[in-house]
């Protein structure tokens, strides 16, 4: 729809996401024009690329993308001298990593409600005295707050001075317009079964408090419907302008 270019996500489709894919691209084109869903998605994602791009830029050699799942920017944007990190649950690396193009990243497995994913990127060649950027995408929702802070707060420890961290965060359930409760009431249904279950809900100062408290310091704020005005292009149909305006993405560094 001239919003994102991957020719490595369809490979990695389980055949349930495959069936999904097919109804989507059979269906109906009001059907894909109308969602709410694929706008706040395309502009969700990419602001993360655009994060990744700034960092590449700045001259960051090390990218680490937490709770990573099928994430495709390891192949998308790879660089030449820089290092892809994805770190997830060991059931999701080794599904993935049976699907993926090859080479690919640095795999590491790791459990974010019981384990610490900075040691875990140690572990798997991460060099501390490096800066880095830290990609925690779609994530903070599937875990408790503490979860959130002590692993933001460790992140921020592993990486040197000039690392960076990108982040977004759902809002609570009851802020926002009839149309942001519909859609948060379809994507709690489109998870039931999968183990997920959303956890944490912050309002943008609340998020931009608990990334500051666990030692970075902001430097963009941006709500996801502000994201989407800048990011998807109004061609593709997307209805921009309903994305939630209450969705938080956040971008900071480590400056000490």
């Amino acid at each position: 729809m001239g919003v994102l270019d991957d020719p490595f996500a369809r490979g990695m489709l389980t055949p349930s996401m495959g069936a999904i894919l097919w109804v989507v691209e059979h269906g109906p084109h009001r059907v894909r024009t109308r969602s709410v869903t694929l706008a706040g998605l395309g502009a969700r994602v990419r602001w993360f690329d655009t994060q990744v791009a700034k960092a590449l830029h700045a001259g960051i050699t090390q990218v680490a993308v937490i709770g990573a799942g099928y994430d495709s920017r390891a192949w998308r944007l790879r660089s030449g001298g820089v290092q892809f990190y994805e770190l997830d649950h060991a059931a999701t690396q080794q599904d993935k990593m049976r699907r993926a193009p090859h080479p690919g990243p640095a795999y590491v497995e790791s459990d974010l409600t019981t384990e610490d994913a900075a040691k875990s990127l140690l572990d798997n060649g991460f060099d501390a005295a490096r800066p880095a950027l830290f990609v925690v995408e779609g994530v903070t929702m599937y875990l408790c707050e503490e979860d959130v802070r002590r692993q933001l707060q460790l992140l921020g420890r592993t990486g040197s001075i000039e690392s960076r961290l990108a982040v977004d965060f759902l809002p609570p359930s009851n802020v926002g317009t009839s149309q942001d409760h519909r859609q948060l009431r379809l994507q709690r249904l489109a998870r039931r079964g999968s183990g997920e279950s959303f956890r944490l809900a912050l309002d943008r100062p609340q998020a931009v408090e608990l990334v500051q408290e666990s030692g970075w310091e902001v430097d963009e704020v941006m709500s996801m419907r502000d994201a989407a005005r800048r990011l998807v292009p109004r061609e593709s149909g997307l209805p921009i302008d309903a994305v939630s305006e209450h969705k938080t993405l956040v971008a900071a560094v480590r400056m000490t």
